[in-house]
């Protein structure tokens, strides 16, 4: 393969993120590590390399590009928004050099960018690899955790999927990944289980697809796809430029595809719960800060706080209705699908962030791109105390520069934060030469504004140092694609149970919890998730990010399909199970909590905890859970973080219990039936657990 020496990121999910103010104005940059120590290594690398931002052109600044906070030796070039289907546009970020890559997430713009004569790369990571003449090798490798640890911190592989495998007693690991063929030798003398896997991985994603639904169906889908592998409950298969997540679809397949995408994090370590300033004494904190008391009753007052559910869930059925279609979303009327290839699911993203503005939140987007298309995760904060903060009138003077036109006073504002800190060493005249973009860095460095949470919107409340983030999180998204003939973009999909009943469940307790602002430890994160249906494509791209940013996020909760009942019984399931039985065992004392809470409220049947480390094993819980990898609470799993599931009572139930209570409507137009009481106390379950974990 010819050696790349010019390579194009396009800022998208796999690299990191636009920075929006409250008007949507674009006024910096996110971007990944891996990204900054690439940029910091061009000269080593071999690469001229080029960040292109979409939505830049043309937009209302609040400075300019060459001013956001990124390493100097990156040129920033901005883009219109994309849009698809005109490859020549593509082909003119060249300059006419055939060795120039293009860097994108999505495979259809990574189609197009090939068709236009440029070099497609999934992964920023995946660029020094090119540069050295290597093209990457999709690949499933199994052998000893610690052995496959280690060939992914030697470079050149970056991984997709890392499981134990699951064969019973089995004590090895797969890991898919995309490795250099060096790597690869490497693996082989290692004397790893090496199988390359027969797609491109420059322009196809791959995808695992469920195979527990119509047999004649799966059987005639087969035959017109390639199988890169197979193992019991699941097929890998690769997704071309052009198909979408429909493309193989098998109807009753629970959770019916899961997408892989390259991610180098996936092995690491999460961040720490470390506070980032350490000071034993109020006395000796550094003087930009202040410290936070909640007072000692407010803390009382939530331990023992236990609301009716009717003050948790007075707007639940309104909420519903809302976003299912039995009543107007917005100024154009009712909704008639969520699906991501439906128009209306574009109207759900912008009526969530209004609603949330109602309430009083700072709601943010976090956009990713998927199959020719930009989707957003719809995010509010209720921010947690912590232990001290930075003193507003400081916080709140930096933000107030980034809206000052150039030249900004932020070499003044440095010199005086040395002085309040001497330990900086900075004085005005070594400021004297620094490009804005250094000084910024710098700054934003001593002041420790972090990524993951939006510090620079001037209306939106910050959380305090120590404070950890608490995810609660329901999929927007809907499908009736198990109704035969169902076209995506055209049809209904009102998806009651499939996820509207998550949604007005997390809607719900975003209100109840905006009474608690101030009174909180830790940050309460409110998520809808996009793109769950595509293949947990939202919630994976958010985790990675929370992941890559070191967001201490301290536990997760996800409500996905928890309305319909058609019993006495009220059981419902949570759902703590993961094949690494390390990350199972952070999960289950979040199942163990929410179990408890509900029984405090007392009008739900038992919970039902999963607590298994496989798919296969039904009905005994300690060790099978159906739900594994199959909801968007498996996208944390997946990053090494605690994470559990509320849901209805789906699954196989043990002999001594009553039967299980499936949804006979699950993935069809007939999803229009929720027991809205049953669904109110599993949220009010929910919303106590949480409110305890935030204290």
């Amino acid at each position: 393969m010819t050696k790349i020496t010019k390579a194009v990121i396009v800022l998208d999910q796999a690299s990191g993120a636009l920075r929006l103010d409250e008007n949507d104005r674009p006024v910096g940059l996110d971007l990944f590590p891996d990204v900054i120590r690439l940029a910091s290594r061009t000269g080593i690398v071999g690469l001229d390399i080029t960040l292109a931002v979409p939505g830049l052109m043309g937009a209302d600044f609040a400075g300019d590009a060459d001013s956001f906070a990124v390493p100097p030796g990156l040129r920033i070039v901005p883009l219109p928004p994309l849009e698809y289907g005109d490859g020549a546009d593509l082909g003119s970020l060249s300059g006419g050099d055939e060795a120039t890559a293009l860097v994108a997430a999505d495979r259809r713009l990574r189609g197009e960018a090939a068709a236009a004569g440029l070099v497609p790369v999934p992964h920023p990571a995946l660029l020094p690899m090119l540069a050295a003449g290597a093209r990457p090798i999709g690949v499933r490798v199994t052998g000893d955790r610690a052995t496959l640890e280690r060939l992914v911190r030697q470079g050149d592989a970056v991984p997709m999927w890392f499981q134990p495998v699951p064969e019973p007693q089995s004590p090895d690991w797969a890991l898919i990944a995309l490795l250099s063929p060096a790597r690869l030798i490497d693996a082989v003398l290692a004397g790893l289980g090496v199988q390359p896997l027969d797609y491109d991985p420059m322009t196809q994603d791959l995808f695992w697809s469920r195979t527990e639904g119509d047999a004649a169906e799966l059987s005639a889908a087969l035959a017109k796809r390639k199988v890169l592998y197979a193992e019991r409950g699941q097929i890998l298969i690769a997704m071309r430029p052009e198909e979408s997540a429909e493309a193989f679809h098998v109807h009753g397949a629970h959770g019916h595809s899961e997408y892989l995408a390259p991610d180098p994090g996936l092995l690491r370590t999460g961040a720490s719960d470390s506070v980032d300033f350490e000071a034993p004494k109020v006395g000796e904190l550094p003087q930009i800060l202040e410290a936070v008391k909640i007072h000692p009753k407010l803390r009382k007052a939530i331990l023992y706080l236990r609301p009716a559910c009717s003050t948790v869930t007075p707007c639940y059925v309104d909420d519903l209705h809302r976003y299912t279609g039995v009543t107007a979303l917005d100024t154009q009327g009712p909704i008639a699908s969520r699906h991501t290839a439906h128009p209306d699911n574009k109207r759900v993203e912008n009526q969530l962030m209004r609603d949330l503005r109602a309430m009083g939140y700072c709601p943010t987007r976090h956009d990713f791109t998927h199959a020719g298309a930009t989707h957003s995760n719809i995010i509010a904060d209720l921010p947690g105390m912590g232990r001290f903060r930075i003193k507003p009138k400081i916080l709140e003077r930096y933000r107030k520069i980034l809206r000052e036109p150039l030249p900004r006073p932020l070499r003044p504002f440095l010199d005086e934060l040395s002085q309040m800190m001497p330990e900086l060493g900075f004085a005005p005249d070594a400021l004297a030469e620094l490009p804005e973009r250094v000084v910024r860095i710098e700054i934003e460095r001593v002041l420790k504004l972090r990524p993951w949470y939006p510090w620079w919107k001037l209306k939106c409340p910050l959380p305090g140092f120590g404070a950890k983030i608490i995810i609660v999180g329901a999929h927007l998204d809907s499908t009736a694609g198990f109704d035969s003939g169902y076209n995506a973009a055209t049809d209904a999909a009102p998806g009651q149970d499939d996820n509207g009943s998550g949604v007005a469940a997390v809607l719900s307790m975003a209100r109840w919890f905006a009474s608690l602002q101030g009174r909180l430890t830790h940050t309460v994160r409110f998520c809808f998730f996009n793109a769950e249906e595509s293949g947990l494509v939202g919630s994976k791209a958010y985790a990675a990010h929370l992941k890559a940013m070191g967001a201490p996020v301290h536990g997760v909760v996800c409500t996905d399909m928890m309305g319909y009942n058609s019993d006495a019984e009220l059981l419902f399931e949570v759902h703590a199970g993961y094949t690494d039985p390390a990350v199972r065992d952070l999960s289950d004392p979040l199942a163990t909590k929410l179990a408890a809470a509900a029984a405090e409220y007392g009008a739900l049947g038992p919970a039902q905890i999963y607590r298994g480390t496989s798919w296969s094993g039904a009905p005994d819980r300690d060790v099978y859970d159906g739900a594994i990898n199959r909801s968007d609470h498996a996208a944390f799993h997946q990053q090494g973080w605690g994470a559990v599931l509320a849901s209805e009572d789906f699954f196989a139930n043990l002999a001594s219990e009553p039967s299980s209570d499936p949804n006979p409507n699950y993935h069809r137009q007939s999803d229009q039936v929720v027991d809205t009481a049953y669904a109110r106390n599993i949220t009010c379950a929910v919303a106590r657990m949480v409110a305890l974990m935030a204290v």
